[in-house]
């Protein structure tokens, strides 16, 4: 039976009892304000992306293409977000007791994979114009677009910096971090169309190569992180976690911590023991009070289940 209500807690005698406090994160205002510069970057890359494969079939350079498929893959990976979002906030079913928020991780490995095989594209098509270096065509749309590419990446990030410093927002500071590398390939890509023709058409495909390495580089995070969603991996300092417990008043003893998630939805179980002789409503209210200490200490706690059990040491 659902209740729209406060989390529903458990509660036994301290011999032996448990308290379970489980919270979702709503989607909420704030959510709501974040999906907005996500949105922003998702238009943004599919403009460049069309403009860069445009520039890629008329000039014949491989670092524009290269470039282009990173920027598709970028693309991906913030629809792979949105979706996420909107999945991982669909509420538990019978079937999903737990909700759906791993359905993200699996995307997220299947993103993983497509930014392996744009590796592979990108090495066949770059070695062998290393090895026999071709000029590029056009080289005036290359520069004009690689231009263009540079300087909204570079408008992008401030953007979201901005944002992120006004919403506190960690991913879009993250997000600000990752336009700004993009501006910076783009000006590696720029050079490279610019002096192919001035002499040096091995820039073309070793900037190619470059993007590559970038791309891989975020392939193995992406492929990282979301196996240790998957796999149960610690979310959260366990030593952080049992110190604030500890700091509780009543709380003699705190473990068997343990966390798993991502950010933003990490949950936390850990045992407590507290004096044997209080009551139910006592115990209860030193298990809320860790709850409280633990979610302070992390703002992306969503759920947190407290085991409650007697002191041994003092029966």
């Amino acid at each position: 039976m659902k209740s729209g209500g406060p989390p529903r807690r458990r509660e036994e005698a301290p011999g032996g009892a448990s308290s379970a406090s489980r919270q979702c994160l709503p989607l909420g205002g704030r959510r709501r304000s974040l999906l907005v510069p996500v949105g922003v970057t998702i238009g943004l890359h599919l403009v460049l992306l069309v403009g860069q494969v445009v520039a890629a079939t008329l000039t014949g350079s491989v670092a524009i293409g290269a470039n282009a498929l990173h920027v598709g893959v970028d693309t991906a990976v913030h629809l792979v977000a949105l979706g996420g979002v909107w999945l991982a906030t669909r509420p538990a079913d019978p079937r999903h007791p737990y909700g759906y928020e791993r359905y993200e991780a699996v995307a997220s490995l299947a993103i993983g994979t497509l930014l392996l095989v744009a590796v592979a594209l990108i090495i066949s098509s770059a070695v062998p114009r290393l090895i026999s270096p071709e000029t590029s065509r056009a080289t005036g749309l290359g520069v004009a677009v690689m231009a263009v590419s540079a300087l909204a990446t570079g408008v992008l990030s401030f953007y979201l910096r901005e944002r992120g410093r006004r919403l506190q927002s960690r991913v879009l500071g993250s997000e600000s971090i990752h336009a700004a590398a993009d501006t910076l390939i783009a000006f590696g890509v720029l050079a490279a169309v610019v002096g192919a023709p001035l002499g040096f058409p091995w820039l073309d495909p070793l900037a190619a190569l470059g993007v590559g390495g970038v791309v891989a580089w975020r392939g193995w995070e992406v492929v990282r992180g979301a196996a240790d969603v998957l796999t149960d991996a610690v979310a959260v300092d366990t030593d952080a976690i049992r110190a604030a417990a500890l700091a509780v008043p009543g709380v003699r003893d705190c473990h068997a911590v343990r966390s798993r998630g991502e950010a933003g939805r990490v949950r936390v179980d850990l045992h407590v023991h507290v004096a044997p002789d209080l009551t139910v409503v006592e115990a209860h209210r030193i298990a809320l009070d860790v709850e409280s200490h633990i979610r302070m200490l992390n703002a992306g706690v969503a759920e947190v289940l407290v085991h409650v059990g007697a002191d041994q040491s003092a029966m």
